[in-house]
Parts: structure tokens; sequence; C-alpha cells
């Protein structure tokens, strides 16, 4: 020890100059007995660890290791070891630990907490090799040599990772032997740490050329090259070298060093573009990645900044980043280089027809989750051009779920992830390819042209959602799923009942993905702008209107995981100014927002990405304002009539049955804001010279354009009565574009037609349509009463122009 101390001191200042180290610490609620009352375990003895040990306690507010404990006049290591391979300390760390206990027992008001340092070297996880030997990884215990080098090549890129204290009192009062107990913290801890280098670096690597050799021996792939042979009339060797082809063409190159030079670059690249990137819920991830979980990230897909941002954030949150699924269009050069290299994995839009590719990319995609990779795929499949999330495409969960069936060993658990954007770079091009323009091909001048727009892009916002345990989902969807399970070496059959479970689970996933939206100014500016006349407000309108959305959301929250800042009114408007998507203009009555027909679609996006937070209480305020005067139990029954297909269409989280609640509650911060009043019998809303009136009237202006799209198809349903699904989806596209045309309504998704098939599905779901003996869709008596209270909520010039354009049409056809 006193070699140690000596060597200690003597590094500590240059050790110190020459490293850089991101600490990172898990939360906890609790105390110890006294600020002082801490001590650390670490792997082994090392002075140099030691160093960075104390500076990342001192960061973060903790004792410093290299002063002892001192108890009662007694005193006790600060740092326990849990190896000492060159014999230097006085006790084996059972005895520290024994000691430890022996004061608890003795004085039951102590509380000694013990926090776990790990630190790691770089994150090099080491190479497996097929013979059974390995590479050795870069955050293993080293020599003394080896560490020098590692201070002088690695020592800027350290992790410190200070895990949840364990509470000595609990222990202690948990076990009655002193020496069991000490047998198992060390047990416990050096799993912990095992589980710890796991999380940070990942498993160890098989290189891309063994991984496809490895695959080719696959007894599926060999069956699926066999009937690729007999059906296109090949040699076994063609079609094997054509799966070797599509192994080449889809495989990941992970390479840690890439991923450590990318992480200095995106670190320089983000401070120049964003002005903070908000990160929630992280700490789910760093658990599950502890506790052996094979982590399936499920990220909403705004743009193609969502790959290095999320992993970007996820190598910041001291975990190894995932292999990432990407479309085969950014397989070009050299992007796709890097890609690869940084975890991608490509894969074509359509398996359809190609049955071995199809083979070859789940038993690719299943090999990885044998190996212990964390893997990240977009539901939706694509970007989404509207800002609202798209109907997941199931093939990517089909496949994870065939996996778990393989008996794959570690649990299989699914993160929902929010990505949200202040400004996405796409959008521009994004209301070209939904006007009829053709996408542009993907290429390196597209990456250059993206780079010359590089501008303040204000705040990115990423939110871990509520995990979902794979197997947990199975037992309570479908009881019998482990009747199912096969070898590891068979190809699963696939199940009958596997679609309709993959296709609910895609729902659950998306409305996680949807409760961790994240409010910011220019969102809620959009949502304020868009619902008012002629797209103008006043800056105190605005900032009003503003501050009354993040008071709802504050009160009755949307979900537990929605992001919703603490801006002051003046920050927030000097911040929307710097992102100079509004046009303001001061006047002598003071300064007035505005956004011209160009802008106003721009913001429809941003608007689109936080609507379903705000849909059902702007369709409670639409029913306030026909009303007038109304009850709690008519409100309820007003927003169930509507809510499924309200749901269907945005992905919204309550059940029929929490309606009544969230209604109840949205009426009670109607009244606090001063939107309605209470009454003897209920509530009625306030006079027109308020304040509130003219904020909940621009609350319920925002549900307009949905309530349009469901009183053109319900008047379809009436006027035409037997209809092809196509013909009503088809119609109801072209009334969209005629009404959008004369009521200046240029949202992208107003006349998006996939949004009129989910809408036609919920009301044939709800027995608002009925289906002819020849397969056509004719309305129901229930139809006419939905219709007529539909319309009721719409302007009497809105509700002509839809009938007249219904007549119009269907006497064309």
């Amino acid at each position: 020890m006193k070699s140690t101390s000596l060597l200690y001191k003597i590094l500590r200042w240059p050790v110190s100059w020459l490293t850089r180290f991101k600490a990172i610490a898990d939360p906890h609620d609790h105390q110890p007995s006294a600020p002082d009352h801490v001590v650390y375990v670490m792997k082994a003895p090392s002075a140099t660890d030691l160093v960075v040990a104390r500076n990342t306690a001192l960061e973060l507010g903790l004792p410093d290791p290299t002063e002892p404990l001192v108890i009662n006049g007694k005193t006790f290591d600060r740092v326990l070891y849990l190896e000492d391979p060159k014999r230097r300390l006085t006790q084996t760390p059972q005895e520290a630990f024994v000691e430890l206990m022996q004061l608890h027992h003795q004085h039951p008001n102590y509380n000694v907490h013990m926090h776990p340092i790990a630190l790691f070297w770089g994150r090099e996880p080491g190479r497996e090799r097929n013979e059974g030997r390995t590479m050795t990884a870069d955050i293993e215990v080293p020599g003394k040599f080896r560490k020098f080098w590692l201070v002088m090549f690695s020592g800027r890129n350290i992790l410190a990772r200070v895990s949840q204290p364990v509470s000595l009192r609990t222990m202690a009062d948990s076990h009655a032997s002193d020496e069991a107990l000490a047998h198992k913290l060390t047990r416990v801890a050096r799993t912990h740490f095992a589980r710890l280098r796991y999380a940070v670096a990942g498993p160890k690597l098989l290189s891309r050329e063994e991984m496809i050799r490895d695959l080719l021996t696959n007894a599926a792939i060999r069956e699926a090259i066999k009937d690729e042979a007999r059906a296109k009339k090949i040699s076994a060797e063609q079609a094997e070298k054509r799966a070797k082809a599509y192994l080449q063409e889809i495989a990941a190159d992970y390479r840690e060093g890439l991923v450590r030079f990318a992480d200095h670059l995106f670190t320089w690249l983000w401070t120049k573009i964003y002005n903070g990137i908000t990160v929630q819920n992280s700490e789910r991830i760093r658990k599950l990645a502890q506790d052996g979980h094979e982590i399936v990230y499920v990220p909403c897909h705004r743009s193609h900044m969502d790959y290095l941002l999320l992993s970007f954030v996820i190598y910041k949150e001291g975990l190894v980043p995932p292999h990432i699924a990407a479309g085969v269009n950014l397989n070009f050069f050299p992007i796709g280089t890097f890609f690869r290299r940084g975890g991608a994995f490509f894969l074509r839009r359509s398996f359809r027809g190609n049955k071995l590719y199809s083979t070859v990319f789940r038993e690719y995609l299943t090999r990885l989750f044998q190996k212990g990779y964390a893997v990240e795929y977009f539901m939706e499949g694509g970007r989404s051009r509207t800002g609202r999330l798209l109907p997941p495409k199931t093939g990517m969960l089909a496949m994870t779920l065939q996996s778990q069936l393989r008996g794959v060993t570690r649990p299989v658990t699914f993160v929902p992830v929010y990505l949200g954007y202040e400004h996405v770079m796409e959008v521009g091009t994004y209301h070209g390819e939904l006007k009829g323009q053709a996408k542009k091909k993907e290429s390196v001048f597209q990456v250059f042209s993206i780079l010359r727009k590089l501008r303040n892009f204000g705040h990115g916002y990423v939110t871990f959602g509520e995990p979902l345990r794979l197997s947990d989902y199975l037992d309570r969807a479908q009881s019998d799923w482990r009747d199912s399970v096969t070898s590891g070496a068979e190809e699963p059959a696939k199940p009958r009942w596997m679609t309709p479970v993959v296709n609910t689970l895609a729902d659950v996933l998306m409305r996680r993905v949807n409760d961790g939206a994240a409010l910011n100014s220019i969102n809620l500016t959009a949502l304020a702008l868009l619902s008012a006349e002629r797209h103008t407000l006043n800056r105190e309108e605005l900032l009003a209107q503003i501050q009354s959305y993040l008071a709802l959301q504050r009160e009755v929250p949307y979900s537990r995981d929605i992001q919703v800042p603490e801006w002051p009114a003046d920050a927030m408007w000097e911040h929307l100014v710097k992102m100079d998507k509004l046009a303001i203009t001061e006047t002598p009555a003071g300064t007035v927002v505005s956004v011209d027909q160009v802008q106003a679609v721009t913001l429809t996006y941003y608007r689109n990405n936080i609507l379903h937070l705000f849909i059902v209480p702007a369709m409670l305020a639409r029913f306030v304002r026909r009303d007038r005067v109304f009850n709690l139990q008519q409100a309820c029954d007003f927003v169930t009539r509507l809510y499924p297909m309200l749901e269907a269409e945005l992905f919204l989280n309550r059940e029929q049955r929490d309606i009544s609640l969230w209604v109840e509650a949205l009426c009670e911060e109607f009244v606090r804001q001063g939107w309605i009043e209470e009454t003897a019998s209920g509530y009625q809303l306030v006079a027109r010279s308020e304040p509130g009136y003219v904020q909940l009237t621009l609350l319920s202006n925002a549900a307009e354009e949905t309530l349009v799209r469901y009183a053109i198809v319900l008047e379809l349903l009436q006027q035409a009565q037997n209809l092809s699904r196509a013909d009503l989806e088809q119609y109801s596209e072209k009334v969209a574009s005629r009404i959008g045309a004369r009521h200046g309504i240029d949202a992208p998704e107003f006349y998006d037609k996939r949004i009129f098939s989910i809408l036609v599905g919920v009301l044939k779901e709800q027995n608002y349509i009925q289906v002819t003996d020849e397969g056509t869709y004719t309305a129901q008596q229930a139809t006419g009463a939905l219709s007529d209270e539909v319309d009721e909520l719409l302007g009497s010039q809105v509700q002509q122009t839809i009938r007249q354009s219904v007549q119009h049409l269907l006497s064309e056809s």
C-alpha cells in the first residue's frame, strides 16, 4: 500500500494533465447517514486509475477516494478492491466487507453507501476468433507497460461510470452472517463489473468476413440456397455466390476506432448547429444494458440526422452504439462505408419474391441477437414527410419475434425513442415529394448540398420511452407462445398467431414513441399560429397561447414521458426570433407575428409532431364552443364517440375506460385557465369579451382539418351509398384537394390517402360502414347521426363546400 500511495503521489499531476474523462453517475434518491459515509469498489489497485477516480468523485460532489473513512475513531479504506493480482493489499475484499458489516451491526443508525466505480480507457471490445482465441480489448485490466500506452493514446477518451450505491445498512439488516454477506457482495460486484463492461463496449466482435463465412454454413441459408438453385435452374455454386453477395451487401463492419472519431466529429458538429440536445430517461437504457438485456431501439424517423443523433447520444450515455438497419439507398460511396463501419447494416425496401434474400437477412438479424449486439430499426420504414408517425411496417418486428422463438438467451427488450427537432433540414424536399415531385436519389452531391445549408437548428430532443420486454408482452398477448420455441439451429415455422400479435405490438410501440414527445418553441408556435385567422397574432397573444399550452400539459400531461420546457416567455421569444422561421413586423400597435403560405406549410410539419398531445383537448374545446352549456357526461360521451378515429390516426395512448377521467381533468384545467366556468349543473363557455374565449377558440381550431376529413368521408358514404373501398378512399382524397384549394388548407397530410384509409378502416370496425355481399361499402343508420354531429362542429360555409364538392365529384363519375 505504501508503494502504491507513493506512486499515486508521483503520478497524480501528470496523469490529471494527460487525461480527460466523461463521468456518468446513475441517479439515486437515498442518502448515507452522513455525507462522508461513502466507500468505493473498484476492480483492481492502480495508481493511475485512482487519480482518475479521485477527479471523477470530486466532479460529482462525492468524497475524495484517497482520504480514509473515519467513523468513531476507526479508520477504514475508502476504496475496496475486488482483485489484487500483485498482493499489495493488507486485506482481502471479503475481510474489508466484513469490517464494514460489523460496524453496521454495532451501530444501527449508520448507513454507509458503497459506489462501484468502473473506468474504461477506450471502448474497444476485442475481437472473436473462430478457433476460440480472442484479441485483447483495450478496456481489460492491463499491466503497467500497457497502461502507459493507454494513458498516452486513450487517456482523453476515458469513461468513468459511477453506479448506483449499495446501502450497507439495508444489506446488514437483511443478512445475519457477515462472512456470507461479504462473499455475496464480492460475487455481486464482480458480476456487476462484467455486465458493465458488456454494456459499455458490447460483445467481442466477429469480423465481417468471419460473420459471412459463418452464416454461409447456417442450415436455414443452406436450405434456401438449394431452393434458389432449383427454382432459378442454376448451380448450387451460383446460388451460394448469390447468397454471399447478399450478405456482403447487408453486413455491418463495426469499427470502434471510427465510432471514437465520429464522437469527436459530432461533438464539434452538434455544438455548431444545435443550441443543445435534451436527453430524457437515459437511465432506462443504462439499466437495461447493465441487466443484460438485448436492446432493440425503435425510434421515430424524421430525418437522416436520426441515425447520427441517436447513436451519438447512446455513446455519450456510456453504452455501445447499436447496429442500425439502414435503407440500401444510403449505401453509396463514401457515406455507405462510413455508416457500415459505424454499425449500419443495409436492407432493401422490399423482400417480396426473393426467398433467398429474405432468409439471408433474417438469419443475419438473428445472429446479431444471438451475439448480443444492440439493434436499431425504424418501424415506419422511411422518414415521415408530414411530421406525424407513419403506419408501422412490421417486417423487422416479425423477424425479431422469430429470433425470440429461436431461443435467444438474453431477454429481448424494445426501447421506443422519440426524436424531435426545432429544424429538420429535409422539410423543404418533403413538401415537394408530397406534391408529386420525384424523390431525389441519395448521393454524395446531396450530402454536400445539405452541408452547405447547415445553420442554427435550434434544440434537439431525445426521449427514451417505456421499455417493453418481448417475453412479457407475449405472455399477455399469447400465453402459449413458448410452445412455438425451436432450437437455435432450426428455421422457425410461422405460428398462426404471429401476424395479429405483431400488428398489436407495433401499435403499442408506436404509442410509446408518441408518449415521449417534446414541446418546444417552434412546434408550439406552429400550433398557435396555424390556428389563428390569417396565421397572424400579436406577440402578447402568441406568448400567452404558448404558455397556456404548456400549462395544459403540466397540469394534465398526455404522458409521464413528455418533455415540457420551463422557459419563461421572454426567453422563448428571443429564441423564436433567432430561429428565423416567422415574419415579425413592428407596428404602432405592437409586434405582429405572422407566416406566409410557404412558411405555413413548413410549420405544419412541426405542428404535426405534437398534434397528438392536443387533439383531444382541441376536440373538447370544439364541443364547448358548439354547446356552450354542457355537463361532464355529455363531454365524455362526445369524446368517446370520436376517440376510436383519433386513436387510430394519431396513435393515442388512452384506453376507452380512461377517457372519462381524462375529460374530467381537462374540464377542470379549462376552468383553471379561464376558458369555461362551473355552473350548478355543469359548465358553460366564458363570455366572448374574456381572454379565455380567444385562447379556447385557437385551441379548438387545431381540430378543424381533422373534422373536415371526417365530414368528407361521412358525406361520401351517405350520398354515394355503394362504393368500393378503393373508390371511397380515392374520392375522399379528391374532395379533400378541392376543399383545401377552396379554403386555403395546404397541410400535406390533409389529403394523404393513407390517413383516409385508416379512417375508413375504423369506421368499418365501429359499424358505421356496412359491407354488402358485392363487397361495396354503404352507410349504416348511425352514420347519419355521426355525420350530423361532425357537421355541427364545422362552420356552415365549410359544410356547404363539402356537400357541393361531393355532389360534383359523384356526378362526374
